[in-house]
Order: C-alpha cells, then structure tokens, then sequence
C-alpha cells in the first residue's frame, strides 16, 4: 500500500531524502523500493498480536495495549526523541498513532494514510472492556496530530477520525504485474490449457494443509517453496524467476484471506479471488462490497478451504465475466497531495 506511493513520490521528485520506519526487515523492503533509503528499524507499533494469518490473540492484544498506554507519557517522550534525531521534514504514517502524537508534540507536519486505523479495530474487538474509554480518547487524540488522513480505497469508514483529522477518500494502491501466462506455464513446467491458482495469505504466514487436498482437474497451484508439498500439481512460485507482481497477474485465481495488499493488487490485475471468509474483520464489510464489484470474487469458510472443497467455487468463478480493471489512481493521488504539502513546507506557507 504505502510503497509504491513513496516510489511515486521520489520518482516525481528526485531530490526527496528517504527514511523508513518500521519494523519490516531490510531485504523486503528493498526488494520493493526503487531508489535508496535509510532505515531506523523498532518502531513502536504493533497493532494487532497475530497468532496466525486470520487468528488475533484478544488477551495478549488488550494486555499489550494496556502496558503502552499505562506508561504513555513515558513511551511519548521517547518517541518525540527519536523523532527529534531524525529530524524529518513530514511524516507519512502508516498508522502508528504513538508515532503521529510525538510528531504532534514536536510540531513536525504529518499525513496519515491507510485503509484502517488502530482507534476502529481496537474499538471492535477491545470496545467493551473496562479499560477501552481512556484508551481509545487517547488513541483519537493522538490521530489529532495528522494535517489530514488519506483513505485508500476499499477502507473502513473512519467517521471517528473525521472530528480529530481531514479524510479524504483515494483511489486504491497497488503494484501492476507484467501479465505473462505462457511464460509462467513454461517456466514450471505446466501444460498450457491449464488453470493456476496461486496461494498467498500475505503478511502473516499461514501455511494451509494442501498435501491432504483432493486433485482438482486442471489446476495447479503456486506455494511458497519452505512449504515442502512434493505433488505433481503444486509448484513453488519462488521457481518462477519471477518479482511477485507478475506471478500474481500471470495467474488465474489468487487463494487469500480478507487483507488490502492482495485484494487490490488481484483486482487490479484483473486476477480472479477466491478468499477465506472473515466475519469477524473489521474491513470485511468495505472489501466484500468494492471486491463485488471490481473482481471476480468469491468467499468460503475456513474449513472448506482447509479440507480443498473449493472446486464448486472455482468453477464458478471461471465462469464469471471479468468486470473492467481498477486502476490504482490512489497512488498518484496520495503523491500528488503529499508533494503539495512538502511544497508548501519549503515555501515556508
């Protein structure tokens, strides 16, 4: 979502410094950025503690909540230092809320820019515990620190962050693979004729039980290699020789769970998606919604999917009519506003 705006950002204007700050390794995010970049790693800021892709621990969640915001102004003056050393002329946050009120404290200028935001999915899922009044007052207080956030379609509504922040609503953000079919076939040795379905759970691993699936006619379907599944109609994608972008767009069907990343990429590319159901997910309702309408798109229980039951709904899939690609406007939108703003600031307006 955010790197290919910063991509965007640089490309349009070259004399922009870069520094990242996250806790994503370096080698992953090299592979995705084009230019150079300096990296201050150990961000505070954890959001949700997974137990797997689609699994959230609730009480290490609440408890890991409860300790950052026990010691709060601690935690604040720790990060406006290492804010202070780095000295940035704006900030793009993406979301950490800790982050955004230390820029605020210091008077350094900040854009927010997500699908989510922490205030809603602790709401949603830590809402009813004694301790959500004070926690959430102070997570909304803390986005008052963003100039403006910008909504990257499909996104949660965010009405709560409208009376702290300015919302503007985005176009969605995703890489465009180079659509190669046949040389992905050729590259892995599958017949032409054939469907691919790749697997891709995205940032949490998830490793579905696919040895014990039934064979489906005519698919073969992209793994990762670490998976260790020796059967004739899996291969790993790694083979390919391919960025992850093109394998996408090369494919005919993408297996995920609900997550922004992938959806849009696969709609954009024009990618059927067959995804495990996530009632529980704040974001469902927004993504069924825009995936309906922009994608051959399709949901199924988790068991389902583990067991392989999903021929019923890859016939059906393969059936539909595609609908018009999305483009991914969001990113020249984004970097257009975020220009405007580091304009402004060098204007001294």
């Amino acid at each position: 979502m955010t790197l290919p705006i910063i991509n965007k950002i640089k490309e349009s204007s070259g004399d922009i410094h870069l520094t990242l700050y996250t806790n994503l390794p370096k080698q992953l995010l090299s592979s995705r950025m084009n230019y150079s970049f300096d990296l201050i790693d150990g961000i505070d800021d954890f959001g949700l503690i997974m137990t797997s892709a689609t699994s959230i621990d609730l009480e290490a969640t609440a408890e890991a909540y409860n300790l950052r915001h026990l010691d709060w102004e601690v935690r604040l003056a720790a990060e406006a230092e290492r804010l202070s050393q780095a000295r940035p002329d704006l900030i793009l946050a993406n979301i950490p809320y800790l982050t955004i009120a230390a820029a605020k404290r210091l008077g350094l200028p900040v854009i927010g820019l997500s699908s989510l935001n922490w205030f809603d999915l602790y709401q949603s899922y830590l809402g009813h515990r004694p301790e959500a009044p004070g926690i959430l007052k102070t997570i909304l207080e803390a986005h008052s620190g963003a100039k403006m956030f910008l909504k990257l379609a499909p996104c949660l509504p965010m009405e709560r962050l409208a009376e702290v922040t300015e919302l503007k609503c985005l176009g969605p953000s995703a890489r465009i693979g180079r659509k190669d079919p046949s040389g992905l076939r050729s590259r892995l040795g599958i017949a032409d004729g054939g469907k691919i379905g790749l697997i891709a759970y995205g940032g949490v691993a998830n490793r579905l039980p696919v040895e014990n699936w039934p064979t489906i006619k005519d698919w073969t379907w992209l793994i990762p290699k670490d998976w260790g599944v020796d059967r004739a109609d899996f291969r790993s994608f790694e083979g390919a020789g391919m960025g992850f972008p093109d394998v996408l767009a090369s494919s005919d069907l993408v297996l995920t769970k609900p997550g922004y990343g992938t959806y849009t990429e696969a709609a954009c590319n024009g990618v059927a998606v067959l995804a495990q159901e996530r009632p529980d997910w704040p974001e469902t309702l927004p993504f069924d919604a825009w995936m309906g309408q922009h994608a051959r798109y399709a949901t199924l229980p988790e068991a389902e999917i583990l067991c392989g039951r999903i021929q019923g709904k890859l016939s059906e899939l393969m059936s539909m009519e595609p609908p018009a690609c999305p483009q991914p406007t969001g990113i020249a939108e984004a970097s257009s506003i975020i220009l405007k703003e580091m304009e402004k600031l060098q204007g001294g307006l």
